[in-house]
């Protein structure tokens, strides 16, 4: 048994040390040991300057929300609404490329990489769980502020009404607990593959690819990402008596949990577990 555990500490120091070398990537080693690098510096970074990014996040991530608003009053009459909710696609991975490239803390988008320290013996779950609590406290945040400004600026512009923002929230919101845990759940699971293929290119063109890609399968299936959901729940309860605050702090949780799920357990420990076993063998 010490024999085991000292073979699972050589190995873990291994790729520790990998992680801090990697200057290319192409085998499964490298990427993970890329994504383990990522986690392990986001882990290094300031509370205060974590909280002030995350912030900025849930405003950049805005600009999806001001774009599927302005989508939904342009094509409404126009077309089905159900078929406007899947043409949200096309405009949806625009925030999430703001955010992704220009580095800022996405909740969703860190998940799996912070687990992966956790699981490599790097780091622990309580430094986890303090950065988790301070990114989606400042994506919460930001994506607040967001809401009230584009809420008070966008009728003044013509780029969408207050009713606009009523539908988007209500067509969030309005589904059953289950439906809307396990759609989160696909949700992280999307964004914390996201990350695992960003860290297997270093090209722009095709990290922006794969962004589009992604978020964009999210943005079609209408699964429930916790940060712009946030947005969007919390704008129509703004203008609508249909949403109370108990079904926006309802959603968020349930987002929130779901998401963690996806991404930390299906990506995170998965792709982990799956390297472990092939060394361990």
């Amino acid at each position: 048994m010490k024999s085991e555990d000292k073979d699972q500490e050589d190995y873990q120091e291994k790729l520790e040390k990998k992680s801090n070398e990697i200057d290319a990537v192409g085998k499964y080693s490298d990427i993970l040991s890329r994504v383990i690098h990522e986690g392990e510096e986001i882990f290094k970074i300031k509370n205060k300057a974590i909280i002030l990014s995350a912030i900025i996040a849930g405003l950049e991530i805005g600009v999806s929300y001001f774009l599927v608003c302005t989508l939904h009053y342009l094509l409404i009459g126009t077309f089905e609404e159900n078929t406007i909710f899947k043409l949200f696609s096309v405009v949806y991975p625009v925030g999430f490329i703001l955010v992704i490239l220009g580095k800022s803390a996405l909740f969703t988008e860190q998940t799996s990489v912070l687990t992966l320290p956790v699981l490599n013996g790097q780091r622990t779950i309580w430094e986890l769980l303090r950065i988790w609590g301070f990114v989606i406290l400042g994506n919460v945040v930001g994506g607040i502020i967001f809401a009230l400004f584009i809420g008070t600026l966008a009728p003044h512009l013509n780029l969408f009404t207050h009713d606009t923002m009523v539908a988007i929230g209500e067509h969030v919101v309005h589904h059953n607990s289950w439906v809307l845990f396990f759609s989160a759940v696909v949700a992280g699971w999307l964004m914390g593959l996201l990350n695992w293929l960003l860290n297997s290119t270093l090209n722009s063109l095709t990290r922006i690819i794969l962004i589009l890609i992604i978020t964009g399968v999210i943005g079609f299936g209408g699964f429930h990402h916790s940060i712009v959901g946030n947005i969007e729940v919390f704008g129509g309860y703004l203008y609508s008596e249909s949403i109370s605050i108990l079904d926006y702090l309802g959603f968020l949780l349930l987002a929130l949990l779901g998401n963690s799920i996806g991404g930390a357990i299906v990506v995170g420990l998965f792709k982990y577990r799956i390297f472990q076993s092939n060394y361990t063998e």
